[in-house]
């Protein structure tokens, strides 16, 4: 009887212990429990539509350990899958990408792997999808389009089709992806299905909006299909007659809110008077005659294209008139954000602020302080990307940078480029990859993997034990096929929060702090990637339509940004041994470092080159950039900077 009843006992703790844990389990939870990918296309990367929201319902905080996949096909495109959870809480920061070399249904799982008082926990979720190999076969009519030299206030236009020479599938082009200037496609709404042999034709035009060469891109992404692109080229030239040089689409205006824009001319004898020759501005805009476009939209303009004509006068005797153009200035509804904030003054002054290229050996003096006494290298907070006011990287740094570029091999027949930086950061490099990886002219040996990530502000990343790190290196790159050792560039647009900078400036503090943060970013490059070659930075946009919105980066924190970038490249160009990249020089300690494209402006108000930021190019917090338009036009710049840049051309493109 007593063998028996400790039989008896024995089975009863086990029960007990069973369900203390099945108890446990369900303390923490995930929602949704499933996720279904749907269709999709073989090489074709499919994102999970909704976020994965892991609750901790514990009296106590619990530690997720790592994410887990049941096959290699699935893995996470954002989230952290180490981190702590307090107690009574919920993360809803989890989406996952699926990408399969091989047709068939993809039945796993995710797990999530907890520690719980010691203890460990799994939380799975139930993943599907399909991927298919379609017969359909996109072909274009075009690889490249070249429009020529083309005069400011000129448009030329050319046609391209796309064509599904393939079947019995039928081909589904799901999205156009075009930034609006100075190239335009129209053509077929998409998605626009096409049937075994059908075709489908596009106008892009090209309307220059600075002298010499410009490059483009244009993108067609099909529903399971991988994207394919097309190369566009053009040149701007000067007119020797009286023309009006705008882009003939404006920069897109919101509902409600303040716009401003100009129309310019050239090749006459200025100062020019501008009028409005047929057609009428949406209500609430009038045209000055100096070119102007101000006011405020009426919020009962109706949402779309708006369209008239403008003729242009010059001062000579007999004056004479330019030829009539057409202007579209497009009115879409309010985002949310604080769209009224279309440019930023600098702090203390009247003066709007000036962007790094433009301000040259100017300076940026916050609060009105003329000597800006606490700016480093004695440069009295110059302009330029590089020392001296200028926009040039000095030599022998630029031409190191060069000969770096040019030793460029693949490692086992790929080299890597990776960025680093946030979620401004992470979302629109996502579609630079998609774009670059369509483009007929990128290097068949590069494969680009993006390792930014929400909330990985600079602070963190300058951090060897930070969670980002380990995210790049044990989930992002082993998922692309590829190892730390075959990370030869790297990319990155990172800030730091300025929220508590608000309502005035911290600079040059912020700018220094976020300047040492890159050169420690730089270091670590080096010790988890040995054969990082180089670092190229990217500024942040205009963030001035978050004014009352989001604190996370105001103006001019956003701006300021820039600053620390370029102290931290001065500082190599300077000599600093703690950022040496020339073995003939004594330990290597970090990459090569310089600017790619610098994308920051000053909302409204264009550059020199001009570009612009709409308070539709960025999201309902007038921070993060837009989808689409916002990630499309910082993929564009990209795409054509490392596609024509000495720096980048040697491994980029394609030989």
């Amino acid at each position: 009887m007593k063998s028996l009843d400790l039989r008896l006992k024995l089975v009863l703790v086990l029960l007990l212990t069973a369900a203390g844990v099945r108890g446990a389990s369900a303390q923490i939870t995930a929602s949704p429990s499933s996720i279904s990918f749907g269709q999709v296309g073989v090489n074709v990367p499919g994102f999970s539509d909704s976020l994965v929201t892991i609750t901790n319902n514990y009296s106590y905080s619990v530690s997720l350990t790592s994410i887990t996949f049941g096959l290699p096909e699935y893995n996470i495109y954002t989230g952290l899958p180490i981190q702590t959870i307090a107690a009574h809480s919920k993360v809803s920061e989890f989406g996952f990408i699926f990408l399969a070399s091989q047709p068939g249904v993809y039945n796993s799982t995710i797990s999530f792997n907890f520690t719980v008082q010691g203890q460990k926990q799994s939380v799975t979720v139930q993943t599907t999808a399909s991927a298919v190999a379609s017969t359909a076969v996109a072909t274009l009519s075009a690889n490249s389009l070249n429009f020529g030299s083309v005069n400011f206030g000129s448009t030329s236009t050319q046609t391209l089709t796309v064509t599904n020479t393939g079947g019995p599938d039928s081909l589904t082009i799901s999205a156009l992806d075009l930034y609006y200037q100075p190239f335009a496609a129209t053509g077929p709404a998409t998605p626009v299905t096409l049937g075994p042999g059908q075709s489908a034709s596009f106008q892009v035009s090209f309307s220059p909006l600075v002298t010499g060469s410009t490059t483009g891109n244009l993108t067609f992404c099909y529903s399971t299909l991988p994207c394919s692109a097309v190369d566009l080229t053009g040149t701007g030239t000067t007119p020797t007659n009286l023309a009006i040089t705008n882009y003939p689409a404006l920069p897109y205006a919101t509902q409600g809110f303040a716009y401003q824009a100009n129309i310019t001319a050239t090749g006459g004898t200025p100062p020019y008077i501008f009028r409005v020759h047929s057609g009428s501005l949406p209500s609430g805009l009038s045209l000055a005659t100096t070119g102007a476009i101000t006011g405020t939209v009426s919020s009962t303009v109706a949402v779309g294209s708006h369209t008239f004509e403008v003729q242009a006068q010059d001062s000579s005797k007999p004056k004479r008139l330019a030829t009539i153009s057409s202007v579209t200035l497009t009115v879409e509804a309010p985002t949310g954000a604080n769209c009224n904030i279309i440019s930023e003054d600098v702090p203390g002054t009247t003066s709007p602020i000036v962007d790094l290229m433009d301000l040259g050996t100017s300076t940026y003096c916050p609060d009105g302080d003329p000597n800006c006494s606490q700016c480093p290298f004695g440069e009295n907070c110059e302009g330029g990307l590089y020392p001296g006011g200028s926009d040039t990287d000095p030599d022998p740094h630029h031409s190191d940078g060069v000969a770096i570029a040019q030793a460029i091999q693949p490692i086992d027949g790929k080299y890597v480029m990776i960025s680093i930086g946030e979620s401004a950061t992470q979302q629109p490099f996502e579609q630079f990859i998609a774009q670059a990886n369509a483009d007929p002219q990128r290097n068949s040996n590069l494969v680009i993997v993006d390792g930014a990530e929400g909330g990985a502000t600079a602070n963190y990343w300058a951090l060897s034990t930070s969670v980002y790190w380990t995210e790049l290196l044990d989930y992002s790159l082993p998922f692309a096929g590829v190892t730390a050792d075959q990370v030869v560039v790297a990319w990155i647009s990172g800030v730091n929060s300025s929220a508590s900078c608000q309502p005035t400036t911290c600079f040059p503090t912020d700018a220094t702090t976020l300047q040492g943060d890159y050169e420690s970013i730089a270091q670590l490059l080096l010790q988890f990637f040995p054969n990082i070659k180089m670092m190229f930075f990217s500024s942040m946009n205009y963030s001035g339509y978050s004014q009352g919105v989001d604190s996370t980066l105001p103006e001019p924190q956003a701006y300021e940004s820039g600053f620390g970038a370029k102290w931290a490249i001065a500082d190599q160009i300077n000599g600093d041994p703690n950022l040496n990249y020339n073995p003939a020089n004594g330990p290597v300690l970090a990459p090569w470092m310089g600017w790619s494209f610098y994308y920051w402006g000053n909302g409204l108000i264009p550059r020199s080159d001009n570009i612009t930021w709409s308070c539709q190019d960025l999201n309902s917090d007038g921070l993060h950039p837009a989808d689409p338009w916002g990630h499309i036009k910082i993929a564009q710049y990209l795409l054509n900077w490392f596609k024509t840049a000495d720096l980048s051309v040697p491994w980029f493109v394609q030989p």
